[in-house]
């Protein structure tokens, strides 16, 4: 009586790796980044991470001193926004600055 029930685990390669809250780091670019916020910003500035709804969907941006300095995009994003929902808080250091464009890396507060 042996047969396959799906359990093996075989093609679930990307349920497996999923990161914990605990451990999520993400290293990106800053998407659509607001030329008036992001004018103050330095290297080493902490942003704060949350989920805003625009429409019908929710994205991810960063804030600076409560101003909304761009949004994040990464493939890591919709797990980004699984923790933000059940309460992990995250920040994100100002890794790099070069004229209008702005890197960061997000992790847990």
């Amino acid at each position: 009586m042996s047969g396959s029930n799906g359990s093996s685990g075989v093609g679930n390669g990307f349920w497996e790796s999923e990161e914990s809250c605990e451990t999520l780091v993400i290293d990106t670019q800053l998407s659509s980044p607001k030329p008036d916020v992001i004018s103050d910003i330095s290297v080493g500035d902490l942003l704060d991470i949350s989920a805003q709804p625009i429409g019908t969907t929710t994205v991810v941006v960063a804030l600076y001193q409560g101003k909304v300095a761009g949004g994040l995009a990464s493939p890591k994003t919709r797990r980004l926004l699984e923790c933000l929902a059940g309460g992990t808080r995250y920040v994100a250091r100002v890794t790099e600055k070069n004229d209008g464009q702005i890197r960061v890396r997000v992790s847990p507060q």
